[in-house]
């Protein structure tokens, strides 16, 4: 091939450091060298073993590393005196090697080769060196397979060449999953026809196990899992029960030894779990059953089990990939599916493109999260799903971190340093998505620090406090505040305003007050948000930005209050002072314009015009109060004009919630000529400029802005949270989706969408639209659905 013998540029999946997921990086991957053949990978897998190395409870791993061991691909070239395969040939990398050479390799009993992660790590090549590096590091290779890249280099002694006419995108799942669980039913165990079998865990190496025992003849085949929707796929591969723990209130094993007297056969453990081990083991037969352990629990685990167990006659062994010796069996194991002996494809359940490799890592754990739960002991954290936190400790946990202008956010693992003197730390329960985040992803918000974690607009619980804090307490539910009160500066003592020189817009809050970030990922700094980014699970917070609110309050519900209903119904009710019997225009039906609809009715208004292109919200806007409600669409003249008509001599109040020059002037324009006032609500990308004629002003019209609806949030939230349990107000129609935290990315997708739909005057030519248009309809984000 033209790239043999050169440095060949592609894409791979690069895990920088331990409790990260991988992310898509450019790497250059050296040519094979000696005894070397270097890979293009067509298919991998997805393993929990790769998930180990993320989670970093996978041992002896060196970081950064791309991991993957279940591929299949085509040979790109091989180096010197390689024999095995030629350029061209379909071939598996073997996680497990076999060098032919070492007392392992030459014993009949086992699989497990002496140059193998298990005996001496495989981060580099047999010669100390890597084929890898990226941004001019060294990266580091995994079981000298490292699936996740596009190319791959690897020893002879981890590779087998496969029958031409594999599909490589079934077959790659020979490499380690399918072939574990089959060969733990035929090989490790080999279960005698007529026997009884119990398969605890029904996910793809489960599966497995089921296939093989059907095929060693089992006569029964008991499927164990508590998602229940797994049931009918593994009763298709051979199971002939299936049971849920949570289906009994006693003990898994003993419901077992009850179903089949003595016990089973032959008990399979396929999870990796400390607890399913156990219960395994306990429900093979008194006397003579063997419980064979295929999945690998977290490095450290300790198995701990009354010895009794063993002493009565049952066997507990392991089974290490199948005990397969893998470059002798693959071939024949291909051979034997393309003969249909076996139907590994069903192991299959999402086929997704290489950039997705992060969504099929969320996929992995959402299945086992659901898949299996004992009782948790309680000092057990589950990393990614349930966390138990130690006050004044680093928390682990995710984050939606923009790495630089122009990105949507991409979920991390982050660290999130403890509370200092006047700081809390909280768990953040749901968060909204409003258009000011999606500014800061564009680029075009000002003085913004990257990497950044966004969001402001949220609510959550008190976790721990640093020194010297008195409003709070652990356990207080809070919404943070995008605003600070200090309650010192000449601004927070003065009763006419709500800004605070300690704010964005006096001062950039990218860092906490003592210049320094509580945040950081895969080693560096991680800068903050308006001091909340609550698009992070936790996140730390200064006094001046937290308030406590009702006990009683519904997180998911309020925490729109932090933002997005606050500013448009104090827009209405501070700002304007909209007065009762008058008439007021919205432009934008979004979640802020919906927010000043409520204020507007509040008020008292007669009259109130909501003005959207989008006529899918005019019937939430009519039950929120507008009267009436109009498209720029469907009208030949200006909107302005339209409104001129509609009214005399123009609304009395009109505010502007989109934060678009063109609809500003045609909100100032559409209001009463001597006596209007137009309040700008929605705010315009950074380095905007808005123009009009002067005379729209001295004909006596005011136009006012509105900053945050004009609250001093400190002491307004309770009470608006208040007036919302009372039913004041109804703001639980603002939201339009709830999604939960690893699907921010879509949530920014459906607020351009939205945008994109809602508004719309021509836009000059040579302006780009970063994405699309996007108006603000709040999304709220519930970290706590994960």
């Amino acid at each position: 091939m033209a790239t043999a013998g050169k440095v060949i540029k592609c894409r791979a999946a690069v895990i920088w450091e331990a409790g990260q997921i991988p992310s898509i990086e450019e790497v250059e991957v050296a040519p094979p060298r000696t005894h070397e053949i270097r890979v293009k990978i067509v298919a991998t897998g997805i393993c929990r073993t790769d998930d180990h190395v993320a989670a970093g409870i996978f041992p002896d791993i060196d970081y950064p590393v791309i991991v993957g061991h279940e591929g299949a691909g085509i040979v790109e070239s091989v180096g010197p005196e390689v024999t095995c395969v030629k350029p061209g040939d379909k071939v598996i990398p073997l996680c497990v090697p076999q060098c032919g050479e070492c007392a392992s390799c030459l014993n009949p009993k086992t699989n497990c080769c002496l140059k193998g992660h298990v005996c001496q790590p495989q981060n580099l090549m047999p010669d100390k060196t890597s084929r890898f590096t990226c941004r001019g590091k060294q990266v580091y290779h995994f079981l000298w397979t490292s699936t996740f890249s596009e190319y791959t280099v690897m020893p002879e002694a981890s590779i087998v060449k496969i029958d031409n006419a594999a599909p490589l995108e079934k077959v790659c799942l020979f490499g380690c999953g399918f072939s574990t669980g089959y060969g733990a039913a035929i090989n490790s165990a080999k279960v005698e026809p007529g026997s009884t079998c119990a398969v605890f865990g029904l996910g793809g190496v489960g599966l497995s196990v089921i296939m093989g025992c059907k095929i060693a003849g089992a006569s029964r085949i008991i499927g164990i899992d508590i998602n229940k929707e797994k049931f009918a796929k593994a009763k298709e591969l051979g199971a002939t029960d299936c049971i849920s723990p949570n289906d009994f209130t006693k003990p898994i094993e003993k419901v077992l030894v009850e179903m089949t007297g003595l016990g089973v056969d032959y008990s399979f453990e396929v999870i990796g779990r400390i607890d399913t081990e156990i219960a395994a083991l306990a429900s093979s037969r008194l006397g003579s059953g063997t419980c064979v352990l295929v999945g690998a629990p977290p490095s450290g685990s300790q198995l701990a089990f009354d010895p009794r167990l063993i002493l009565t006659g049952r066997k507990l062994i392991g089974s290490f990939i199948g005990d397969w010796k893998l470059k002798e069996a693959l071939p024949k194991l291909v051979s034997d599916y393309l003969n249909k002996r076996y139907n590994p494809d069903a192991l299959i359940s999402h086929t997704l493109p290489f950039e997705k490799i992060a969504e099929g890592f969320e996929l992995l754990r959402a299945v086992f999260a659901a898949s299996w739960c004992f009782e948790v002991p309680t000092a057990t954290i589950l990393w990614g799903h349930q966390f138990k936190t130690v006050p004044h400790s680093v928390i682990k946990c995710r984050a939606a971190v923009i790495w630089e202008a122009g990105q949507i956010p991409s979920i991390e693992e982050v660290e999130v340093a403890p509370p200092r003197t006047h700081e809390i730390r909280v768990k953040i329960v749901a968060t909204g998505i409003c258009r000011t985040d999606d500014h800061v992803a564009a680029g075009i918000f000002p003085d913004i620090d990257y990497p950044v974690i966004v969001g402001h607009e949220g609510a959550g619980i008190v976790e721990s406090i640093g020194q010297e804090v008195t409003c709070v307490k652990p356990g207080d539910k809070v919404i943070p505040l995008c605003v600070p009160q200090c309650g010192e500066c000449a601004s927070c003592l003065n009763p006419k305003t709500n800004f605070c020189f300690k704010s964005h817009f006096s001062q950039p809050q990218n860092l906490m007050p003592d210049k320094t970030s509580r945040f950081t990922c895969r080693g560096k700094q991680v800068y903050h948000f308006l001091w909340t980014s609550t698009f992070s699970e936790y996140t730390v917070m200064p006094e001046a930005s937290i308030v406590k609110i009702d006990n009683a309050a519904p997180l998911e519900k309020v925490c729109l209050f932090g933002c997005g209903f606050s500013t448009g119904y104090g827009a209405a009710i501070n700002s304007a002072k909209v007065e009762p019997g008058s008439t007021c225009a919205i432009f934008g039906l979004g979640g802020v314009g919906l927010s000043v609809i409520m204020g507007c009715k509040a008020a008292g208004a007669s009259r109130i015009i909501g003005i959207d292109i989008n006529k899918e919200k005019f019937a939430k806007a009519k039950e929120l109060g507008a009267t009436d409600c109009i498209s720029p669409n469907d009208f030949t003249k200006p909107i302005e004009k339209v409104l001129v008509e509609m009214t005399g001599l123009g609304v009395d109040y009109s505010f502007e919630a989109i934060g678009r020059i063109d609809t500003e002037v045609a909100a100032l324009a559409s209001s009463r000529l001597d006596s209007g006032t137009c309040v700008l609500v929605g705010e315009p990308p950074s380095g905007s400029k808005l123009a009009f004629e002067p005379r729209l002003i001295l004909t006596g019209r005011k136009l006012i802005g509105s900053f945050l609806g004009d609250w001093k949030l400190k002491e307004a939230l309770p009470k608006l949270v208040f007036d919302y349990m009372n039913k004041k107000y109804n703001p639980d129609a603002l939201i339009s989706h709830t999604l939960p935290f690893e699907k921010i990315a879509e949530g920014f997708e459906l607020l351009h969408a939205v945008f994109a739909a809602s508004w719309c005057f021509e836009v000059p030519k040579g302006t780009i639209l970063w994405g699309r248009q996007f108006k603000t309809v709040p999304h709220s984000v519930d970290p706590s659905c994960t």
